[in-house]
Order: structure tokens, then sequence, then C-alpha cells
């Protein structure tokens, strides 16, 4: 294969695991969304945001590794998904929180702007945290 065909072909691959992040990542965004909002009714909106990226984290993993990145599921890819998704459910907690209590967004609009934010840093690192368990100890 070419030099052009091989720099075509990674920049389809890139472009296909971006689309698939997209689709993947919105059936996990209405999916949290949904637990959020139905959380709402029994709980204060710090709360119901934990829950709501904890049940993501996990249905995350499972349709990032295998229909996004095409990584097979283990234990370790697991744990290190879930220790960048806790650092970034941190990081929107923090920001969905600074939205209602300090710009006076409605909690049910603010997640939708912490969503939205927080989408790029989450596909990166996303990425990063499976690649990264795929690689072999030293």
């Amino acid at each position: 294969m070419s030099n052009t065909s091989n720099a075509m072909a990674g920049h389809e691959s890139r472009f296909g695991s971006v689309a698939r992040y997209v689709v993947a990542g919105a059936i996990n965004t209405l999916f949290s969304i949904a637990v959020y909002q139905a959380a709402l009714f029994v709980m204060h909106h710090t709360s119901a945001y934990v829950l709501a990226y904890a049940a993501g984290i996990v249905w995350g993993y499972f349709s990032y590794a295998r229909h996004v990145f095409n990584a097979a599921l283990s234990w370790r890819r697991f744990g290190v998904f879930a220790l960048f998704a806790g650092i970034s459910g941190f990081a929107g907690t923090l920001l969905n929180s600074a939205l209602i209590e300090h710009l006076g967004l409605h909690a049910r609009v603010a997640i939708f702007i912490t969503a939205a934010l927080m989408l790029p840093v989450n596909y990166l690192g996303s990425r990063w945290s499976i690649r990264l368990a795929e690689s072999p100890r030293s």
C-alpha cells in the first residue's frame, strides 16, 4: 500500500471512530440524561448527576470498547476507563453545579450544556484510556 493510501486509511479509521463515538455517545448521553431526569424526582441534582454518570460509565465502557474502538472487554480496560471517567465525572459535576448554582441555570437544562462541553474531553480520554490498557506492560 502506498504512503498516500496508508494516510487515507488512517484518516478514514479515525473519522470512523469519531462517527461511531458520536452515535454511541449520543445513546449513552440520552441514557444518562434519562437516569438523571428520573433521579431528580427523588434526590438532589448533585446526587442525580453522580448516579447518572456512574450508570453511563458502565454503559459507555461496553459500547465504546466494543463498538467504537474495537477492543476486547477486560477488567483492566474497564478499570482504566472507569478511572478516567471518574475524573471526568468529577469535573462534569463541578461544571454542572457551577452552571446551576452560579449562573442560575435550571438543573434540567444545565445537564445538556455540561454534556456538550464535556464531549470532546470524554472522546479523547475514552480513546486514550482504552488504548493505554491495550499496551503491554513493560
